[in-house]
């Protein structure tokens, strides 16, 4: 054999060794049902889809009737989870308040909105089995930077800044009284989270201040009628604690997840898991972004090889590994076995000219923040039900850019695996995991029109959201004609899409499935 003859031997025998079975032939993301709503020519109208779960789902569709109208049209409409209509509602906003925020309660969604320039605030409820509405007017705090509400039984949880220091008011439904919760309102302290715990009455709201230099991270538990039962601080020498969800196990047992940085920043370092029991929190498990698998997973193969060699060396002389990424940490997911952390890690992009009016359970409808952000990737990562450290994954996110900060990639189990996804210009990505494998990269889905006649011409505020099993919502605004000539017609849609997982399973793991 010649050296050409060998050479392309040797080829041949590379490329060989690369050809491993395509799972994603097998599985795939399917468009199941589709709804397309004509927006109005004539006004701006604002669309919001609510997943319902295996209720069905609850979209809102809110703007003037007429262009000399001053109160804003509010219709309601729930569907089944075959898109169909079960009910339809609608509500006239008085033209003094303006939506603020909104939450999805178990029975029922609630929007509040505020008179601004004034104490005003009003309350809606409504409910999702019949599309009944009550509304509530209370008085809270003139000039309320409201950064969280939320609802526990009749009463409603509005967190924030007054002043440059963060409150708490509670606002009961039936009473009409208003209270602040106590030891709150401090100098240097930022809220971090507002925690309901609806079964036992709870309510956690977990801060971090800055005091002498250093940075106290603690968690105020309060009883259903407001009165402070008892406080956790956690403190370490080394690291300071950025945020943290808690994981009840008991009346007295629990773990807090979250992320930690190195002096008092928003940069995270890690990830870290503590016990607390009997408010006394244990020894944390502090897990820096290098001793992840699969973290730099994002980085181009050269980028990555040559992260990896020097986190070795670094390692090997007995240093330490710092890097420094701003995360944004969804809310836990909770299986039979074990707890899943989603979070993106993101950069500020540059500063845009106008606020952004945006959607969504518990986002603001303007956004308080006027720059821009782009995302390079997100980590999931398992823990067992004790709080132990299992296993972590990694789906890149490429030239991905939102003007407000919102949680794009949405994580469900399905079977044994986890699908991620996120929309991109009227593209779904998805990848399938099994724990640190993965077990289909990454493919991109079209979100076709309805009819075939007619085709996609302009993609507009892509949302995606998982729904139920292993179905998601799909929605947005679309511009829709038979060709790329005129203007065509402007639909808000909501996609119906599954991931079938079922033949993955056909092929064996060491084949189908390939690690980082």
């Amino acid at each position: 054999m010649n050296n050409q003859s060998l050479h392309w031997s040797r080829i041949y025998w590379m490329l060989s060794l690369c050809i491993i079975p395509v799972v994603g032939a097998f599985a795939q993301l399917q468009q199941s049902d589709r709804l397309e709503i004509p927006a109005s020519p004539t006004s701006t109208e604002q669309f919001e889809v609510f997943s319902l779960g295996e209720q069905g789902l609850l979209s809102v569709i809110r703007g003037n009737e007429w262009s000399n109208s001053r109160n804003e049209q509010w219709q309601f409409v729930k569907y089944d989870t075959t898109l169909k209509v079960i009910w339809r509602t609608s509500y006239k906003l008085d033209f003094r308040y303006i939506p603020v925020m909104a939450y999805k309660g178990e029975e029922s969604g609630y929007w509040l909105f505020a008179e601004p320039d004034t104490d005003r605030f009003l309350f809606m409820q409504i409910n999702y089995n019949d599309g009944s509405i009550d509304t509530y007017k209370g008085n809270l705090l003139s000039g309320v930077d409201v950064q969280q509400f939320k609802v526990i039984g009749s009463k409603a949880l509005v967190s924030g800044y007054y002043r440059s220091r963060p409150v708490v008011i509670v606002h009961s439904f039936f009473d009409h009284t208003t209270r602040v919760l106590p030891g709150l309102f401090e100098k240097n302290t930022e809220l971090n989270n507002v925690d309901i715990n609806e079964i036992d009455g709870y309510i956690n709201v977990i801060t971090y201040a800055y005091r002498k230099k250093n940075c106290v991270f603690e968690i105020k538990t309060y009883n259903y009628d407001g009165k402070l039962l008892k406080k956790t601080t956690l403190s370490d020498p080394r690291y300071s604690f950025i945020s943290g969800q808690i994981v009840p196990l008991n009346a007295d047992d629990s773990y807090l997840i979250g992320n930690y940085s190195v002096g008092c920043t928003q940069y995270s370092q890690g990830l870290y898991v503590t016990h607390v029991e009997h408010d006394e929190p244990r020894d944390p498990q502090f897990i820096e972004f290098s001793e992840l698998q699969n973290f730099f997973n994002y980085m181009k193969p050269k980028r990555r090889a040559r992260m990896m060699e020097r986190i070795a060396n670094r390692k090997s002389l007995g240093k330490e590994n710092k890097f420094r990424y701003r995360l944004l940490v969804h809310e836990l997911i909770q299986t039979e076995n074990e707890i899943v952390l989603v979070a993106e890690v993101y950069y500020p992009n540059q500063r845009s000219s106008s606020p952004i009016i945006t959607g969504g359970i518990s986002r603001p409808y303007i956004s308080r923040s006027l720059e821009g952000y782009r995302y390079t990737h997100a980590i999931v990562c398992g823990f067992d039900k004790n709080g132990k450290f299992m296993w972590d994954n990694t789906i890149t996110i490429k030239d991905l850019t939102s003007y407000d900060l919102q949680e794009m990639v949405q994580v469900t189990p399905v079977d044994d695996y986890f699908v991620l996804a996120y929309p991109q210009e009227g593209e779904i990505h998805t990848e399938v995991i099994s724990r640190n494998q993965v077990v289909v990269e990454t493919e991109k889905f079209k979100i076709t029109a309805k009819s075939e006649k007619e085709k996609v011409l302009n993609n507009e505020d892509s949302y995606l959201s998982p729904w139920y099993g292993q179905y998601f919502l799909a929605y947005g605004m679309q511009r829709l004609g038979t060709s790329s000539i005129g203007q065509g017609r402007e639909v808000f849609y909501i996609n119906k899409l599954t991931y079938k997982t079922e033949d993955i399973g056909k092929a064996t793991k060491e084949e189908a499935s390939r690690p980082r």
